[in-house]
């Protein structure tokens, strides 16, 4: 046999072996979730959860008063088991995150409920620490790692700048900024890397009226500015995992509307929203890579990355591709699943959303299975589209200290 003869043989073969093995390999099929409301505190009004460690428990806050404001943290264990956070003598307790101990870190009043400092809860939720301030009086946790390090963010001395901090050994390092007045420290990893957002300037913004704002990653006591990641004036970093991947937000040029981001060494790639969305923003991530969120339309009159317009829904990003994770949950669940806030490396994820039966905001909790078990993807397009979901449209999710606050338009 000729050479010739030789390589259309061997590519026959190939072929034959190429498309053996193409017949024989199922497409990936979608993953779906059951959907689970985490429930709220008597008297709540909006219910908001914050954190998902590794055992399934969440930390979460009901707000049960605007003026004044009041709100009662508590967790909800693996098994629906509701614990109430105690405070530092006042009304209310607000929990930012939980780590794989169960520790949790958040904020909590004194008596009186004018004072509001950084606190952080032990195993057990029986015991509570005051984690003081940068000179002060107010300061606020927003994560913590499985070392106990804890970050966020407290008034400094002048008593009006607030400055992002790590907590470390029972003393608050201050973080500084990017050339501003105020910064904010959002999420830690095991590595002790820090990400967050922080003024660039002084200069107010003569179209939103706040300094420009970039999302920072902290590490070994430099502070690294993320710049103008997409062109736009505003961004943040909302989310870094073990593996050092960093996600946010980050307005596109001319700052109307503004995308999900991720940073993977050193390459930045843009998320991108849902069809038919011009805004979305990452939430947070695991560290399998699953990077969860919104999508939506921009609120007029604020950043791209700091409000979000409803109709608006939750979303995942995994294998390059965006999902609206409305379409992957039962078909009779009665759920719109507005925000999605936190993921833990479970593939289960917590976030905020309206229930057919009252439009109010509820917490929910996701938890992945076989797709076999539940409906079809379109299945649950179809329900969640035919519904007329008017009375909760007229909602607005903000960002307040990197975390959603709900606004209802009644």
């Amino acid at each position: 046999m000729n050479s010739r003869h030789k390589i259309s043989s061997s590519m026959a073969v190939a072929t034959v072996v190429f498309l053996i093995l193409t017949w024989a390999t199922p497409a990936k099929a979608q993953r779906t979730y059951t959907v689970t409301d985490l429930g709220a505190v008597a008297g709540a009004f909006e219910t908001v959860p914050n954190g998902i460690n590794n055992r399934g428990e969440v930390a979460a806050v009901s707000f049960v008063s605007f003026f004044p404001l009041e709100t009662i943290g508590f967790v909800v264990t693996k098994d629906g088991k509701m614990l109430l956070l105690p405070t530092l003598g006042g009304q209310s307790s607000l929990p930012s995150a939980i780590n794989n101990r169960g520790e949790v870190a958040g904020s909590a009043n004194f008596a009186g409920d004018t004072i509001t400092h950084a606190a952080l809860w032990d195993g057990d939720l029986s015991q509570v620490t005051d984690l003081g301030t940068l000179g002060g009086a107010t300061s606020d946790a927003l994560w913590l790692n499985d070392k106990l390090e804890v970050v966020g963010d407290s008034i400094i001395a002048n008593g009006t700048d607030t400055h992002a901090f790590l907590w470390k050994n029972g003393k608050m390092l201050d973080l500084g900024t990017l050339g501003g007045s105020n910064s904010l420290a959002f999420v830690n990893n095991e590595g002790g890397q820090i990400v967050g957002q922080s003024d660039i300037t002084t200069a107010i913004d003569p179209t939103f009226g706040i300094p420009q704002f970039h999302g920072f990653l902290w590490e070994r006591g430099i502070i690294k500015d993320f710049g103008e990641v997409f062109g736009g004036h505003f961004n943040d970093a909302t989310g870094i995992n073990d593996r050092g991947q960093i996600v946010g937000g980050a307005d596109l040029a001319g700052d109307l509307i503004g995308h999900a981001f991720s940073i993977e060494g050193g390459s930045i790639k843009d998320l991108g929203a849902l069809p038919g969305d011009n805004n979305s923003g990452a939430a947070n991530l695991n560290n399998l890579g699953q990077v969860v969120g919104i999508s939506a339309s921009v609120v007029p009159g604020l950043p791209p990355v700091s409000g979000f317009e409803c109709p608006c829904r939750a979303t995942i990003w995994e294998d390059g591709k965006a999902t609206d994770l409305n379409t992957v949950i039962p078909a009779n669940s009665g759920w719109q699943l507005q925000f999605a806030i936190a993921v833990n490396d479970q593939g289960q994820i917590v976030g905020v959303g309206a229930r057919r039966t009252d439009f109010d905001i509820h917490a929910f909790l996701l938890t992945p299975h076989d797709a076999a078990a539940a409906s079809t993807p379109a299945a649950a397009a179809n329900f969640n589209s035919s519904m007329d979901w008017s009375q909760a449209s007229a909602t607005r999710i903000l960002m307040v200290n990197g975390k959603p606050r709900v606004v209802r338009e009644r």
